[in-house]
C-alpha cells in the first residue's frame, strides 16, 4: 500500500470524511479558516501517528512520554511515526537560545573542547602543556643567545621534609646551590615584572651546613648555562631534571614544573600542565560542560548563566514621570497594601520640603535621589524593595517584586552567560562567545573558511562536518540573520518553526510523517523558494509531508492537494477536493483554485493620493536605532493604508511594534511600556487612540466567547431577564451570567465540561453530567425568549442569531460586524480558547468596527493574513479600507502580496536581514516601489501582477 488511508473522521467539525494521502510525497491541505484543516492534519493525522508510535514502545519508555489523545476516527492504515512542526513558539525559558534549539551550541562546545587553546588573560599567551622538548624550544625562542638559570621553587610549607632532613637529602642527591629571587616592578604599570637572582649559596660548605637551609621559600639551582642551539641537549636534560625535582621535593602537587630566569631578569614558568609561562595562570580543565551556560561548571557565577541580573527598574517604578508624587508617580506606593508606606512617604516629603505637586521629571536631582535612596528618616524606594526581598518566600510578594524589576546585562560576563576563563579559550583567535554573537550566515562563512592544522582537522573533522551541514540548512530556511545567542522566546512563531525544520533536516530521519503548520509565515517571497527546496529535501529523504498552507507558491509545488470546505465552522468539515495538483485547477467546487489559476489577472487598486512632502496629516518618527535599525527617519501618512514590507529580519517589527506603538501609547498616556531608542516623534497630536491588533488569544477561559468579547452578551442577558417568566421568578441579568454563581451550573461552574485527572493516563474531558454540557441550572433553561432558552441562543451561529435578533439592533449590530469580517460561521458561545490566531485577530478588528467611532485612531496590525484564505484576505482588505473611510489610519507589517498591492503607501525595509537591514530602501506608492531596482518587494510585486 502506497497511501495513508484514514476513514470515518469525526474530529471537531469533520463530517465523517475519508482521505488517502500518498506516502513519500508532499501534500498540502488548504481551505478557508475553520474548515477543518488543523483538525485533519494535527488532531487526527499527527495525533494518531504519534499515539501509535508511543504505543509500540515498552512500558518503561512510555512513562517518560506525553500520552497522545486518540482522535475520533473509525480506522487508519499504513500511518508512519509522526512529527509535528507548528508555528507556535511555546518556549518561555530565557536559558533557551537559537544555538541550544538547533543543537549548534552542542557542536560548538565539542569543537572547543577538542581543539580550543587556553590563553592567559593577562599576557595573552597560550596556557598550554609543555613537554621537556617543547619547553626547551620555547626557552630557545624567547631567550636566544642569553644566559640564565634553570631553577625549581621549594616553597615554604610544601616541602617533602623540613630542616636538616631536607638539607641532607639535597646533598645526598648532589644538589649544592640554592638562591633567592627578588621581584622587580617597572616604573609604569604596563612595564613587565622582572626577577633579580640573589647570591648563590653553596649548601655543601661547612658554615652553610651548620647554618642550615632557609626556612622561607628558596630556589634550587639545577643549571646555569647559555641558551643557544649548541646547548639544546643540555637544556632539555636540565629541564627534565627540574621537572623531576619539583615532584620529588614538593608535596601536594602532581604537576611537574620549572622556572627559567635570565641574567637580565626575564623569566618563563614551565609546566607539564596547562599554565601561562609568564605568570603561571592555570586554565580550568577542558570539558564540554565548561562551555555550557546550563552547567554550574561553565555558567557565570554572577548571573548563573542567564546573561543578565534583575535590578529595580526606575521606568517601571515610575511609568509616567509626568505625574507628581501626590498623583501617584511612584507606582508601588499606590497599591492598597502600601497605604502606611504612602503616609511615611508624604510625611518625609513634607519634612524635607519636597514638592509633592511638581511632576517627578521636574523635581531636582537631589530630591529625586532622596526619595529613591532614602535616609535615616525614610527607607526610600530602594529600602522598600530591600525589605520585600527579606519576605519573598511569600508568593504574592515575589510576584509584586517581579513587576518592578528588569534584566540588566551582567557586569561580569557582559551577557555571554559564561565564566570569564571561557572567553580566553580560542580557536583561530575566536572564543565560543565570539562565535555565538555571529549571525548564522557569518558563522557559516567562518566555518567554510576556517584554517586548521592537520592534527586539528583529524580531531574535529566530524564535528566540523556537522556544523557546516546544519548551518547550511539554517541559511536555506531563511533564518540566516539570527544570531546564535539570541533567546528562543524572542522569536516569532514562523522563525521558531523554521529552526525546528532545519533541525529535523540535520537529523536525517526517513520513513516519517511530518505535519507542518504554515511554514511560510513571516517569510518574504524571496525566501519562499529556499523553504520549498528544504521541504523537497525532507521529502526526498523518504518522508511524507503534510503541510497546512495558504501560500500559492507552496500549493503549486505540492504533488497532492486536499482542500477542505466548502465553508467555515459548521459549513466546513468536508473534502472539497483530493488529488494531484494538475487536476486541482479544474476542480469545479474549489474555493482556492480560482485564485491560483495561471493567467488570472491581478490589478492594483486606485490608491488614495499621498504626496508625503506636502501631506498635512503624518507621523514623523526620527532617529530610530533599536536592534538593527540604523538611525531611521520615517514618515507615516495618516488616514491611509500603510504597508511596512521587507525581508524577514529587516527591522519591520522593531520599527512598528517596538518603537512606533510604545512611543505613541506613552504620548497618548494609554500604556507606559519601554520603546526601542528613537530621537523624537512628531505629528501625534491628531491621533486620539492607538491599537496594536495581533493574533494573541482573546481569552484563556472556556467561559470567554465571541459574544462576551463584543459585549453583546450583556444585551442578550438583559433580554432574557426581561421575559415575563424571569420577572415572575425574580431573575436578573446576573442570573444568566457564566462568571458568577446564580444561574450557572454549580458542578462545572459554567464551563460545560469536567476535566478528570486519571493520574497515570491522560486527563479526560467529559461533558458535565449535571448540566449535560449546557452550562446552566435546569430551572434557568426553562426561561425562553421566542421559544429559545439561553443555551440554545449561545449554540446559534452568528448568521442564525442575526435573523433571530432582527428586532434588537444593539445585539444585531455587533453580530453584523462579525459577518463583515467573515466570522458568521462561529457560534455565539464558542470558547475563545478554541479560536485560531487569524480568527482572534479578526474578532479584535470586529470589536473596533462595532465601536461608535474609529476616527483619529491608528490601527497597527502585525501580519494579519496569517492563517487566512485568499477569500478571507479580500474580506480583510475591505474591512481595513472601511476603517480608513471612517477616519482611522492603518499600518500593517506584511509579506502578503495581495495586501501590499492594496496599500496606499509602502515603506520597504532592507535591503537585507539582520546587520544588512535596518534601513528604508524605498517609500511611496506601489508603483514607486515597483519602479525601484533596489527593492526586493517591488520586484516580486511586479512579477505577481504580471
Amino acid at each position: 500500500m502506497k497511501h495513508i488511508h484514514i476513514w470515518g473522521i469525526k474530529q471537531n467539525n469533520l463530517k465523517n470524511i475519508e482521505v488517502e494521502i500518498p506516502l513519500g510525497q508532499m501534500t498540502v491541505i488548504c481551505g478557508p479558516s475553520g474548515s477543518g484543516k488543523s483538525s485533519l492534519a494535527f488532531e487526527t493525522l499527527f495525533a494518531e501517528g504519534q499515539r501509535r508510535f508511543i504505543e509500540s514502545m515498552s512500558n518503561y519508555a512510555r512513562q517518560f512520554l506525553n500520552k497522545a489523545p486518540k482522535p475520533d476516527i473509525e480506522g487508519i492504515n499504513n500511518i508512519p511515526p509522526a512529527i509535528s512542526i507548528e508555528q507556535k513558539n511555546t518556549v518561555k525559558s530565557s536559558r533557551s537560545t537559537v544555538g541550544t534549539t538547533t543543537e549548534l551550541i552542542d557542536y560548538l562546545r565539542l569543537f572547543f573542547e577538542k581543539i580550543g587553546t587556553p590563553y592567559c588573560p593577562t599576557h595573552n599567551v597560550p596556557a598550554t602543556k609543555l613537554s621537556t622538548t617543547e619547553a626547551s624550544d620555547l626557552v630557545l625562542e624567547k631567550f636566544k643567545d642569553k644566559r640564565g638559570y634553570i631553577l625549581v621553587e621549594i616553597p615554604k610549607g610544601q616541602r617533602v621534609l623540613e630542616g636538616k632532613k631536607l638539607h641532607s637529602l639535597l646533598l645526598q642527591d648532589g644538589y649544592l646551590r640554592i638562591t633567592t629571587l627578588t621581584e622587580k616592578k617597572g616604573k609604569k604599570k604596563s612595564d613587565p615584572i622582572t626577577y633579580e637572582v640573589g647570591e648563590m649559596v653553596d649548601i655543601g660548605e661547612p658554615k652553610n651546613i651548620k647554618k642550615g637551609i632557609p626556612a622561607d621559600t628558596f630556589y634550587l639551582v639545577i643549571d646555569r648555562m647559555a641558551f643557544n642551539d649548541e646547548e639544546k641537549g643540555r637544556l632539555t636534560d636540565s629541564i627534565t631534571q627540574a621537572y623531576d625535582v619539583s615532584l620529588k621535593y614538593i608535596t601536594g602537587t602532581l604537576i611537574r614544573r620549572a622556572l627559567v630566569v635570565t641574567t637580565d631578569g626575564d623569566y618563563l614558568k614551565l609546566s607539564e600542565e596547562p599554565a601561562c609561562p609568564v605568570c603561571g595562570y592555570t586554565p580550568p580543565p577542558m570539558s564540554s560542560k565548561l562551555f555550557s551556560f546550563n552547567s554550574p561548571i561553565g555558567a557565570c557565577p554572577t548571573c548563573k548563566g542567564f546573561g543578565n541580573v534583575l535590578e529595580l527598574d526606575e521606568a517601571k517604578v515610575i511609568p509616567n514621570p509626568e505625574l507628581s508624587i501626590a498623583e501617584g508617580a511612584l507606582n508601588p506606593f499606590t497599591m492598597p497594601s502600601a497605604e502606611q508606606d504612602k503616609k511615611s512617604l508624604f510625611a518625609f516629603c513634607k519634612k524635607y520640603k519636597i514638592d509633592m505637586r511638581t511632576p517627578w521629571k521636574d523635581l531636582s536631582q537631589e530630591h529625586r535621589d532622596l526619595v529613591w535612596k532614602g535616609n535615616k528618616d525614610f527607607f526610600g524606594v530602594v529600602g522598600l524593595f530591600e525589605y520585600l526581598d527579606q519576605i519573598k518566600y511569600k508568593m504574592h510578594v515575589r510576584v509584586f517584586i517581579s513587576r518592578y524589576r528588569s534584566g540588566r546585562q551582567c557586569p561580569d560576563c557582559h551577557g555571554s552567560r559564561l565564566r570569564k576563563e571561557v572567553h580566553h579559550i580560542l580557536v583561530n583567535g575566536k572564543s565560543i562567545t565570539d562565535l555565538s554573537a555571529f549571525t548564522i550566515e557569518e558563522l557559516c562563512k567562518y566555518f567554510e573558511n576556517v584554517k586548521l592544522t592537520k592534527h586539528q582537522e583529524e580531531v574535529a573533522g566530524e564535528v566540523l562536518k556537522q556544523l557546516r551541514s546544519r548551518l547550511n540548512f539554517l541559511v536555506r530556511v531563511g533564518v540566516n540573520y539570527l544570531t546564535v545567542d539570541r533567546e528562543t522566546r524572542t522569536l516569532s512563531g514562523g522563525e521558531y518553526q523554521r529552526l525546528i525544520l532545519a533541525n529535523q533536516l540535520g537529523m536525517g530521519l526517513s520513513q516519517t510523517l511530518y505535519v507542518l503548520d504554515e511554514p511560510t509565515v513571516g517569510l518574504h517571497p524571496r525566501d519562499n523558494d529556499r523553504l520549498i527546496s528544504i521541504l523537497k529535501d525532507l521529502r526526498d529523504l523518504g518522508n511524507t509531508l503534510v503541510v497546512v498552507e495558504h501560500d500559492h507558491d507552496v500549493i503549486k509545488n505540492a504533488e497532492n492537494i486536499i482542500e477542505m470546505g466548502p465553508g467555515s465552522g459548521y459549513l466546513g468539515g468536508q473534502v472539497v477536493y483530493s488529488g494531484d495538483t494538475e487536476s486541482f485547477y479544474k476542480a469545479p467546487q474549489s474555493n482556492t483554485a480560482s485564485y491560483l489559476k495561471p493567467g488570472k489577472e491581478k490589478t492594483l487598486r486606485t490608491v488614495r493620493p499621498v504626496e508625503i512632502t506636502n501631506y498635512k496629516y503624518k507621523l514623523e518618527l526620527k532617529g530610530c536605532s533599536g536592534h538593527n535599525l540604523k538611525n531611521v527617519d520615517v514618515n507615516i501618512p495618516l488616514n491611509r493604508l500603510v504597508a511596512v514590507t521587507g525581508v524577514s529580519g529587516s527591522g519591520k517589527s522593531t520599527l512598528v511594534t517596538k518603537t512606533l506603538y510604545p512611543a505613541l501609547a506613552r504620548k497618548l498616556e494609554l500604556e507606559f511600556i519601554p520603546a526601542q531608542p528613537f530621537a523624537k516623534i512628531e505629528g501625534w497630536e491628531t491621533i486620539k487612540n492607538v491599537l496594536l491588533i495581533d493574533q494573541s488569544p482573546i481569552g484563556k477561559s472556556a467561559r470567554s466567547s465571541p459574544i462576551t468579547y463584543l459585549k453583546a452578551f450583556d444585551s442578550i442577558r438583559n433580554v432574557m431577564a426581561a421575559t415575563p417568566e424571569s420577572v415572575s421568578r425574580g431573575y436578573t441579568p446576573g442570573t444568566f451570567s457564566l462568571n458568577v454563581d446564580g444561574g450557572r451550573c454549580p458542578a462545572c461552574r459554567g464551563t460545560g465540561f469536567e476535566e478528570i485527572d486519571m493520574q497515570f493516563m491522560d486527563n479526560v474531558i467529559i461533558p458535565c453530567d449535571v448540566c449535560d454540557g449546557k452550562k446552566y441550572r435546569p430551572e434557568i433553561l426553562e426561561v425562553t425568549f421566542q421559544g429559545k432558552n439561553v443555551h440554545e441562543i449561545l449554540s446559534m451561529t452568528v448568521q442564525e442569531a442575526m435573523n433571530f435578533f432582527v428586532a434588537h439592533p444593539h445585539i444585531r449590530k455587533p453580530l453584523s460586524v462579525l459577518k463583515e469580517v467573515g466570522l458568521d460561521y462561529l457560534t455565539l458561545g464558542q470558547p475563545a480558547n478554541s479560536l485560531s490566531g487569524g480568527e482572534s485577530q479578526r474578532l479584535k478588528i470586529a470589536k473596533e468596527l462595532s465601536q461608535v467611532s474609529q476616527k483619529s485612531t491608528l490601527y497597527i496590525l502585525d501580519e494579519p493574513t496569517t492563517g487566512l484564505h485568499f477569500k478571507e484576505i479580500d474580506l480583510l482588505m475591505k474591512v481595513l479600507h472601511k476603517l480608513i473611510e471612517a477616519g482611522g489610519s492603518v499600518v500593517v507589517v506584511e509579506h502578503n502580496l495581495d495586501v501590499i498591492k492594496s496599500a496606499d503607501y509602502i515603506i520597504d525595509m532592507g535591503p537585507d536581514a539582520g546587520k544588512m537591514g535596518g534601513q528604508i530602501v524605498v517609500a511611496g506608492t506601489p508603483e514607486d516601489v515597483m519602479a525601484s531596482k533596489k527593492s526586493l518587494t517591488g520586484q516580486y510585486l511586479k512579477d505577481y501582477l504580471r
